[in-house]
């Protein structure tokens, strides 16, 4: 593991062999993700990440680049307008550190809202405005409702 980046661990249950007879074995498959963040990283003294900086993209087709320029994995657990996602039934998109990722889906509007899966489980919004395709769409820290 790296010192200036976090780390995915993936854990997953494989179940003991057996010598009796007559046996069956019944598997459960979990994938539980370990994310280990060392200690040159750690977040500020609030806890709290600020996605501001991953650069969004609004591409010619119509699709979305996430470029995540920190040294943190980052995961996009909603992307969509209105409350109505445009993430396939439970997926979620994750970015790692210092790399890029593209939605698959296409005909993304112009003004979006992404939610950002934070240290806590729940998720930070922020509003999308993409003037133009191919540059650098405005982010800005979405206001709620209370």
């Amino acid at each position: 593991m790296t010192e200036k980046r976090s780390s995915i661990l993936n854990v997953r249950e494989i179940p003991p062999k057996t010598d009796k007879k007559n046996v069956m074995q019944v598997t459960m498959q979990h994938a539980l993700k370990l994310f280990w963040r060392p200690k040159a990283i750690e977040l500020e003294d609030d806890g709290v990440m600020s996605y501001e900086k991953v650069e969004i993209i609004r591409r010619n087709d119509g699709s979305i680049r996430f470029n995540n320029k920190m040294p943190y994995h980052v995961t996009l657990g909603y992307i969509g307008t209105n409350g109505i996602t445009m993430l396939p039934q439970t997926q979620s998109l994750m970015v790692t550190p210092y790399s890029h990722a593209d939605t698959q889906f296409k005909n993304v509007p112009s003004a979006f809202q992404v939610g950002y899966i934070n240290d806590f489980g729940g998720l930070s919004f922020y509003e999308i405005n993409c003037p133009t395709v191919n540059n650098s769409c405005n982010v800005s820290v979405a206001k709620r409702d209370k």
